[in-house]
């Protein structure tokens, strides 16, 4: 079971999360990646821009080449960071969630976390 991808469903469009900081071990695969800084890191990433208030759903799509295994109750965290300050947003059964209503740059942290491991995905959000 490989590595999921994470991806940010916006009104018109999909933007996928990059990964950062990744401890991931199966049988298959052994993932193991630090990323020290993790907000100078997502800063340096392509803006994902979004609406102040805009609900979003987030989806986890599994590693193709690992036959698209299904994984058993993960742990999902959404958080946005801005100057060492962490903001946890309420995500839904259904993997939405909603941006507040405060405008500026943010880096969006989502954890997933199952079985097989840890994984961290990052955006550089602009809420506008």
């Amino acid at each position: 079971m490989g590595v999921p991808t994470a991806h940010l469903n916006l009104d018109i469009a999909s933007v996928q999360l990059t990964e950062a900081n990744i401890s991931w071990k199966t049988a298959s695969e052994d993932v193991q990646k630090t990323i020290i800084d993790i907000e100078e890191y997502a800063l340096s990433l392509d803006e994902i821009k979004v609406f102040s208030g805009q609900k979003v759903i987030l989806d986890f799509i599994e590693n193709e080449k690992n036959g698209g295994d299904i994984w058993t109750d993960p742990k999902i965290t959404v958080a946005l960071l801005k100057n060492d300050k962490r903001t946890e947003l309420a995500l839904d059964d259904l993997g939405e969630f909603r941006f507040p209503t405060n405008k500026g740059n943010y880096v969006l942290e989502v954890k997933f976390i199952n079985s097989a491991g840890s994984a961290q995905y990052v955006g550089n959000v602009v809420i506008q």
